[in-house]
């Protein structure tokens, strides 16, 4: 990161994805990746971060209007500061209000924030994300991923 304030954007070909090269499973391009159908919503990532800053995480996606699987099953959001940090997460479900169709939303809709310890420690200046959704075994489709966005805050 070039900047103090500056915010990092991963796109869906940056970002690891479960059974992503499976065409049944996903569609993916440069831009999106778009979920047709799994019970195993695994998306992971990283981005080198400061060390002594806080960082804000969260996935900018959309529900297709013939998306499915999704009430009542929380997905989360974990993060991890270093390979050998403990995962902070988040559990939310998507948003009531937003149905189908309704335009882009973050994942989680509040904030989730991660810290860097300040002591320039190289292996801890690598920020790993997740985005989950794999223990209630329903199957799910529609989600499109847009990016994950990593802000300082």
């Amino acid at each position: 990161m070039a900047g103090g304030n500056d915010q990092v954007e991963v796109k869906p070909k940056n970002l690891n994805i479960v059974w992503s090269e499976d065409k049944r499973y996903w569609k993916r391009d440069d831009e999106t990746a778009e979920l047709l159908q799994v019970c195993w919503l695994e998306v992971t990532g990283s981005a080198k971060v400061r060390p002594g800053n806080r960082y804000k995480i969260s996935f900018e996606v959309s529900l297709k209007d013939d998306a499915f699987g999704w009430s009542g099953c929380p997905v989360s959001v974990m993060a991890k500061i270093g390979k050998k940090g403990r995962y902070s997460w988040k559990r939310v479900k998507l948003p009531d209000q937003l149905s189908a169709g309704n335009g882009r939303f973050s994942i989680p809709d509040e904030d989730f924030t991660m810290d860097v310890p300040p002591n320039g420690n190289v292996a801890q200046e690598e920020l790993y994300f997740g985005l989950y959704e794999i223990w209630s075994g329903k199957w799910k489709g529609g989600l499109i991923i847009h990016k994950v966005i990593i802000t300082p805050v």
